[in-house]
Protein backbone atom coordinates (compact mmCIF):
# COMPACT_ATOMS: atom_id res chain seq x y z
CA UNK A 1 0.00 0.00 0.00
CA UNK A 2 2.96 2.18 0.71
CA UNK A 3 4.39 1.50 -2.51
CA UNK A 4 1.23 2.37 -4.23
CA UNK A 5 1.03 6.14 -3.23
CA UNK A 6 4.90 7.03 -3.52
CA UNK A 7 4.25 6.01 -7.45
CA UNK A 8 1.07 8.18 -8.05
CA UNK A 9 3.10 11.24 -6.30
CA UNK A 10 6.11 10.72 -8.84
CA UNK A 11 3.82 10.25 -12.20
CA UNK A 12 2.35 14.04 -11.69
CA UNK A 13 5.13 15.82 -12.26
CA UNK A 14 6.66 13.41 -15.30
CA UNK A 15 3.33 14.19 -16.66
CA UNK A 16 3.61 18.12 -16.49
CA UNK A 17 7.29 17.10 -18.12
CA UNK A 18 5.80 15.75 -20.99
CA UNK A 19 3.79 18.83 -21.52
CA UNK A 20 6.40 20.92 -21.56
CA UNK A 21 8.26 19.28 -23.85
CA UNK A 22 5.52 18.89 -26.56
CA UNK A 23 4.83 22.52 -25.85
CA UNK A 24 8.35 23.27 -26.47
CA UNK A 25 8.73 21.18 -29.78
CA UNK A 26 5.64 22.76 -30.49
CA UNK A 27 7.64 25.80 -30.01
CA UNK A 28 10.42 24.88 -31.96
CA UNK A 29 8.61 24.00 -34.56
CA UNK A 30 6.68 27.31 -35.50
CA UNK A 31 9.93 29.13 -34.97
CA UNK A 32 11.56 27.21 -37.98
CA UNK A 33 8.26 27.56 -39.72
CA UNK A 34 8.50 31.25 -38.98
CA UNK A 35 12.44 31.28 -39.81
CA UNK A 36 11.76 29.52 -42.93
CA UNK A 37 8.68 31.42 -44.55
CA UNK A 38 10.54 34.51 -43.39
CA UNK A 39 13.91 33.20 -45.40
CA UNK A 40 11.67 32.55 -48.23
CA UNK A 41 10.16 35.87 -47.78
CA UNK A 42 13.55 37.51 -47.49
CA UNK A 43 14.62 35.48 -50.33
CA UNK A 44 11.98 36.06 -52.50
CA UNK A 45 11.64 39.76 -51.55
CA UNK A 46 15.34 39.59 -52.82
CA UNK A 47 14.50 38.35 -55.87
CA UNK A 48 11.92 41.35 -56.28
CA UNK A 49 14.28 43.87 -55.30
CA UNK A 50 16.32 42.78 -58.32
CA UNK A 51 13.69 42.42 -60.53
CA UNK A 52 12.58 45.64 -59.95
CA UNK A 53 16.05 47.06 -60.18
CA UNK A 54 16.66 45.65 -63.28
CA UNK A 55 13.20 46.99 -64.66
CA UNK A 56 14.35 50.72 -62.86
CA UNK A 57 18.05 49.92 -65.15
CA UNK A 58 16.02 48.93 -68.51
CA UNK A 59 13.97 52.16 -67.95
CA UNK A 60 16.61 54.63 -67.69
CA UNK A 61 18.31 52.64 -70.66
CA UNK A 62 14.94 53.76 -72.53
CA UNK A 63 14.71 56.71 -70.99
CA UNK A 64 18.34 57.77 -71.90
CA UNK A 65 17.91 55.73 -76.02
CA UNK A 66 14.54 57.52 -76.24
CA UNK A 67 16.39 60.77 -74.85
CA UNK A 68 18.78 59.90 -77.56
CA UNK A 69 16.69 59.23 -80.28
CA UNK A 70 14.94 62.61 -79.34
CA UNK A 71 18.06 64.06 -79.38
CA UNK A 72 18.96 62.73 -83.43
CA UNK A 73 15.52 63.04 -84.42
CA UNK A 74 16.08 67.02 -83.27
CA UNK A 75 19.49 66.99 -84.94
CA UNK A 76 17.69 65.72 -88.10
CA UNK A 77 14.66 67.84 -87.74
CA UNK A 78 17.44 70.71 -87.71
CA UNK A 79 19.44 69.15 -90.47
CA UNK A 80 16.21 68.68 -92.88
CA UNK A 81 15.24 71.81 -91.82
CA UNK A 82 18.46 73.29 -93.11
CA UNK A 83 18.64 71.43 -96.22
CA UNK A 84 15.34 72.54 -97.00
CA UNK A 85 16.16 75.92 -96.85
CA UNK A 86 19.68 74.94 -98.71
CA UNK A 87 17.44 73.47 -101.38
CA UNK A 88 15.35 76.58 -101.71
CA UNK A 89 18.07 78.59 -102.08
CA UNK A 90 19.42 76.29 -104.34
CA UNK A 91 16.02 76.28 -106.23
CA UNK A 92 16.20 80.27 -106.41
CA UNK A 93 20.04 80.02 -107.90
CA UNK A 94 19.17 77.59 -110.57
CA UNK A 95 16.07 79.86 -111.45
CA UNK A 96 18.25 82.56 -111.71
CA UNK A 97 20.93 80.52 -113.89
CA UNK A 98 18.38 78.99 -115.43
CA UNK A 99 16.89 82.51 -116.77
CA UNK A 100 20.63 83.81 -117.47
CA UNK A 101 21.21 81.36 -119.17
CA UNK A 102 17.85 80.82 -121.73
CA UNK A 103 19.32 84.68 -122.04
CA UNK A 104 22.35 84.27 -123.15
CA UNK A 105 21.73 81.74 -125.37
CA UNK A 106 19.20 84.02 -126.97
CA UNK A 107 22.57 86.21 -127.15
CA UNK A 108 24.80 84.30 -128.82
CA UNK A 109 22.41 82.80 -131.47
CA UNK A 110 21.28 86.45 -132.38
CA UNK A 111 25.28 86.99 -132.59
CA UNK A 112 25.53 83.74 -134.52
CA UNK A 113 22.85 84.81 -136.99
CA UNK A 114 24.86 88.03 -136.91
CA UNK A 115 28.38 86.14 -137.54
CA UNK A 116 26.14 83.50 -139.93
CA UNK A 117 24.93 86.64 -142.11
CA UNK A 118 28.07 88.39 -142.37
CA UNK A 119 30.05 85.22 -143.57
CA UNK A 120 26.90 84.33 -146.30
CA UNK A 121 27.56 87.81 -147.52
CA UNK A 122 31.29 87.05 -147.54
CA UNK A 123 30.93 84.08 -149.33
CA UNK A 124 28.80 86.40 -152.05
CA UNK A 125 32.18 88.29 -152.27
CA UNK A 126 34.33 85.80 -152.72
CA UNK A 127 32.17 83.94 -155.02
CA UNK A 128 32.50 87.01 -156.71
CA UNK A 129 35.95 87.17 -157.28
CA UNK A 130 36.32 83.16 -158.37
CA UNK A 131 35.77 83.15 -162.12
CA UNK A 132 32.56 83.07 -163.52
CA UNK A 133 31.17 79.78 -164.74
CA UNK A 134 30.42 81.63 -168.16
CA UNK A 135 33.82 82.62 -168.35
CA UNK A 136 35.31 79.27 -167.63
CA UNK A 137 33.13 77.97 -170.47
CA UNK A 138 34.63 80.42 -172.91
CA UNK A 139 38.56 79.37 -171.80
CA UNK A 140 37.90 75.82 -170.98
CA UNK A 141 35.74 72.87 -173.30
CA UNK A 142 35.62 69.66 -171.09
CA UNK A 143 36.40 70.16 -167.53
CA UNK A 144 34.95 69.74 -164.28
CA UNK A 145 35.27 72.08 -160.83
CA UNK A 146 34.72 69.70 -157.82
CA UNK A 147 34.41 72.70 -155.03
CA UNK A 148 33.21 71.66 -151.43
CA UNK A 149 33.88 74.33 -149.26
CA UNK A 150 33.89 72.83 -145.28
CA UNK A 151 32.65 76.24 -143.85
CA UNK A 152 30.30 78.79 -145.85
CA UNK A 153 33.29 79.76 -147.11
CA UNK A 154 36.53 78.62 -148.44
CA UNK A 155 39.99 78.94 -148.44
CA UNK A 156 40.43 76.85 -151.27
CA UNK A 157 39.98 78.91 -154.77
CA UNK A 158 40.58 78.43 -158.17
CA UNK A 159 41.61 80.63 -160.72
CA UNK A 160 41.48 80.42 -164.49
CA UNK A 161 42.04 83.17 -167.36
CA UNK A 162 43.57 83.17 -171.00
CA UNK A 163 46.01 85.04 -172.20
CA UNK A 164 48.66 85.24 -175.47
CA UNK A 165 47.08 82.13 -176.85
CA UNK A 166 47.71 80.34 -173.31
CA UNK A 167 45.12 79.40 -170.55
CA UNK A 168 46.11 79.70 -167.30
CA UNK A 169 44.66 77.56 -164.70
CA UNK A 170 45.57 77.83 -160.81
CA UNK A 171 44.43 75.40 -157.59
CA UNK A 172 45.24 76.79 -154.78
CA UNK A 173 44.82 76.13 -151.02
CA UNK A 174 45.46 78.75 -147.92
CA UNK A 175 46.14 77.64 -144.86
CA UNK A 176 43.23 77.23 -142.58
CA UNK A 177 39.80 77.03 -143.64
CA UNK A 178 36.46 79.19 -142.79
CA UNK A 179 37.09 83.13 -142.44
CA UNK A 180 40.89 82.59 -142.09
CA UNK A 181 41.82 81.08 -145.27
CA UNK A 182 38.53 83.16 -147.11
CA UNK A 183 40.72 86.10 -146.52
CA UNK A 184 44.12 84.31 -148.15
CA UNK A 185 42.12 83.25 -150.90
CA UNK A 186 40.93 86.79 -151.58
CA UNK A 187 44.39 88.05 -151.31
CA UNK A 188 45.81 84.98 -153.35
CA UNK A 189 43.13 85.78 -156.63
CA UNK A 190 43.57 89.92 -156.01
CA UNK A 191 47.80 88.89 -156.28
CA UNK A 192 47.21 86.81 -159.37
CA UNK A 193 45.02 88.94 -161.28
CA UNK A 194 47.40 92.07 -160.47
CA UNK A 195 50.56 89.27 -161.56
CA UNK A 196 49.20 88.04 -164.76
CA UNK A 197 47.75 91.32 -166.05
CA UNK A 198 50.63 93.51 -165.54
CA UNK A 199 53.56 91.07 -165.87
CA UNK A 200 54.93 88.85 -168.59
CA UNK A 201 55.81 85.93 -166.44
CA UNK A 202 56.28 82.04 -166.85
CA UNK A 203 54.57 79.97 -164.57
CA UNK A 204 57.49 80.07 -162.19
CA UNK A 205 58.33 83.21 -162.10
CA UNK A 206 54.58 84.14 -160.84
CA UNK A 207 55.13 81.84 -158.49
CA UNK A 208 57.84 83.25 -157.47
CA UNK A 209 56.61 86.68 -157.87
CA UNK A 210 53.11 85.76 -155.44
CA UNK A 211 55.42 84.47 -153.08
CA UNK A 212 56.82 88.43 -152.74
CA UNK A 213 53.45 89.53 -152.48
CA UNK A 214 52.09 87.22 -149.73
CA UNK A 215 55.41 87.83 -147.64
CA UNK A 216 55.14 91.62 -148.04
CA UNK A 217 51.63 91.90 -147.01
CA UNK A 218 51.85 89.67 -144.23
CA UNK A 219 54.76 91.72 -142.98
CA UNK A 220 56.66 87.61 -142.73
CA UNK A 221 59.89 88.41 -141.01
CA UNK A 222 60.03 84.85 -139.70
CA UNK A 223 58.83 81.23 -140.92
CA UNK A 224 55.27 81.38 -140.34
CA UNK A 225 52.52 78.87 -141.39
CA UNK A 226 50.17 81.51 -143.18
CA UNK A 227 50.11 81.37 -146.94
CA UNK A 228 49.09 78.90 -149.37
CA UNK A 229 49.87 75.87 -151.68
CA UNK A 230 49.01 76.33 -155.16
CA UNK A 231 49.42 74.14 -158.92
CA UNK A 232 49.01 76.58 -161.54
CA UNK A 233 49.55 75.28 -165.11
CA UNK A 234 49.93 77.21 -168.63
CA UNK A 235 48.30 75.57 -172.02
CA UNK A 236 49.95 76.49 -174.89
CA UNK A 237 47.67 75.55 -177.60
CA UNK A 238 49.69 76.53 -180.32
CA UNK A 239 52.96 74.33 -178.77
CA UNK A 240 50.59 71.85 -177.33
CA UNK A 241 52.64 71.40 -174.44
CA UNK A 242 52.13 72.88 -170.70
CA UNK A 243 53.85 74.64 -168.25
CA UNK A 244 53.99 73.88 -164.81
CA UNK A 245 55.04 75.16 -162.00
CA UNK A 246 53.84 73.79 -158.03
CA UNK A 247 53.84 74.71 -154.39
CA UNK A 248 53.21 71.64 -152.41
CA UNK A 249 50.40 70.54 -155.43
CA UNK A 250 50.82 68.49 -158.12
CA UNK A 251 49.81 67.85 -161.27
CA UNK A 252 48.99 64.39 -162.60
CA UNK A 253 48.77 63.66 -166.04
CA UNK A 254 46.44 61.02 -167.33
CA UNK A 255 47.50 59.28 -171.15
CA UNK A 256 46.12 56.71 -173.24
CA UNK A 257 48.84 53.93 -174.40
CA UNK A 258 48.82 52.56 -177.54
CA UNK A 259 47.86 48.82 -176.04
CA UNK A 260 44.50 50.44 -174.50
CA UNK A 261 45.60 51.44 -171.30
CA UNK A 262 46.04 54.39 -169.30
CA UNK A 263 49.34 55.96 -168.33
CA UNK A 264 49.31 57.75 -164.79
CA UNK A 265 52.01 60.59 -164.49
CA UNK A 266 52.54 62.85 -161.70
CA UNK A 267 54.45 65.79 -162.04
CA UNK A 268 56.27 66.87 -158.56
CA UNK A 269 55.39 70.24 -156.63
CA UNK A 270 57.80 71.64 -155.06
CA UNK A 271 58.35 70.97 -151.32
CA UNK A 272 57.35 74.44 -150.26
CA UNK A 273 54.68 76.50 -149.42
CA UNK A 274 53.90 79.81 -151.00
CA UNK A 275 55.04 82.45 -148.42
CA UNK A 276 58.22 82.61 -145.73
CA UNK A 277 59.90 79.15 -145.40
CA UNK A 278 62.85 77.41 -144.08
CA UNK A 279 64.86 77.70 -147.14
CA UNK A 280 62.69 79.78 -149.89
CA UNK A 281 64.27 78.82 -153.42
CA UNK A 282 63.02 79.55 -156.77
CA UNK A 283 60.41 77.39 -157.76
CA UNK A 284 60.69 74.65 -160.40
CA UNK A 285 58.95 75.06 -164.48
CA UNK A 286 58.16 71.62 -165.52
CA UNK A 287 57.41 71.51 -169.61
CA UNK A 288 55.04 68.62 -171.14
CA UNK A 289 53.83 68.10 -174.27
CA UNK A 290 50.36 67.41 -174.47
CA UNK A 291 48.15 65.02 -176.73
CA UNK A 292 44.72 64.71 -177.36
CA UNK A 293 42.45 63.24 -175.00
CA UNK A 294 45.45 63.82 -172.37
CA UNK A 295 43.29 64.70 -168.91
CA UNK A 296 44.77 66.96 -166.32
CA UNK A 297 44.11 66.66 -162.53
CA UNK A 298 44.74 69.10 -160.24
CA UNK A 299 43.51 69.58 -156.58
CA UNK A 300 44.28 69.83 -152.75
CA UNK A 301 44.62 67.91 -150.13
CA UNK A 302 41.35 67.87 -148.66
CA UNK A 303 39.96 65.12 -150.85
CA UNK A 304 42.50 62.47 -149.57
CA UNK A 305 42.44 63.46 -146.34
CA UNK A 306 39.14 63.10 -145.67
CA UNK A 307 38.36 60.39 -143.07
CA UNK A 308 35.83 57.42 -143.83
CA UNK A 309 35.73 54.22 -145.27
CA UNK A 310 34.89 50.90 -143.36
CA UNK A 311 38.34 51.43 -140.81
CA UNK A 312 38.16 55.32 -140.23
CA UNK A 313 40.93 56.28 -142.57
CA UNK A 314 42.27 58.99 -144.62
CA UNK A 315 41.07 58.39 -148.55
CA UNK A 316 44.92 59.20 -149.45
CA UNK A 317 46.54 59.93 -152.79
CA UNK A 318 47.08 55.72 -154.13
CA UNK A 319 42.83 55.63 -153.77
CA UNK A 320 42.41 58.97 -155.96
CA UNK A 321 44.59 57.79 -158.66
CA UNK A 322 43.30 54.27 -158.87
CA UNK A 323 40.01 55.99 -159.22
CA UNK A 324 40.98 58.58 -161.72
CA UNK A 325 42.62 55.96 -163.93
CA UNK A 326 39.32 54.01 -163.47
CA UNK A 327 37.43 56.93 -165.01
CA UNK A 328 39.32 59.13 -167.28
CA UNK A 329 37.86 57.99 -170.09
CA UNK A 330 34.24 59.52 -169.38
CA UNK A 331 32.72 63.03 -169.66
CA UNK A 332 34.50 65.61 -167.20
CA UNK A 333 31.05 66.01 -166.16
CA UNK A 334 30.33 62.39 -165.60
CA UNK A 335 33.99 62.04 -163.69
CA UNK A 336 32.59 65.19 -161.34
CA UNK A 337 29.69 62.94 -160.40
CA UNK A 338 31.42 59.49 -159.68
CA UNK A 339 34.50 61.81 -157.66
CA UNK A 340 31.60 63.76 -155.83
CA UNK A 341 29.79 59.92 -155.12
CA UNK A 342 32.83 58.25 -154.00
CA UNK A 343 33.91 60.58 -151.52
CA UNK A 344 30.53 61.37 -150.00
CA UNK A 345 29.84 57.57 -149.95
CA UNK A 346 33.41 57.59 -148.12
CA UNK A 347 32.70 60.33 -145.51
CA UNK A 348 29.25 58.82 -144.61
CA UNK A 349 28.76 60.43 -141.46
CA UNK A 350 31.66 61.67 -140.11
CA UNK A 351 32.48 65.55 -140.45
CA UNK A 352 34.21 66.91 -143.74
CA UNK A 353 37.52 67.93 -142.09
CA UNK A 354 38.68 70.61 -144.89
CA UNK A 355 37.72 72.43 -148.23
CA UNK A 356 37.95 70.07 -151.16
CA UNK A 357 39.01 71.49 -154.51
CA UNK A 358 39.17 69.39 -157.80
CA UNK A 359 39.60 70.42 -161.39
CA UNK A 360 39.72 68.13 -164.69
CA UNK A 361 40.64 69.51 -167.73
CA UNK A 362 39.88 67.10 -171.19
CA UNK A 363 42.55 68.19 -174.04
Amino acid sequence: MKIIIVGNVLSEPLEKFETGNTILMILLIISLLVTLITTLLYVKHRKVNRLLIQKNEQIERHHRENDEIMQILEQKKNEIEQQALALNETTVELQWQTENALRLYDEVEQQKEEITDSIIYAKRIQTALLPDVSQVNEILNDYFILYKPRDIVSGDFYWVTAKQNKTIVAVADCTGHGVPGAFMSILGVSFLNEIIKNYDLQVDEVLNKLREQVIKSLKQIEVVRDGMDMALCAIDWEKARIEYAGANIPLFLLRASGDNTEEFTEIPADRMPIGRYEKNQPFTRHIVPLMQGDALYMCSDGYCDQFGGPDLKKFKKKNLKKLLLNIYRQNMSTQKEILETTIEKWKGDLPQIDDMLMLGIKI
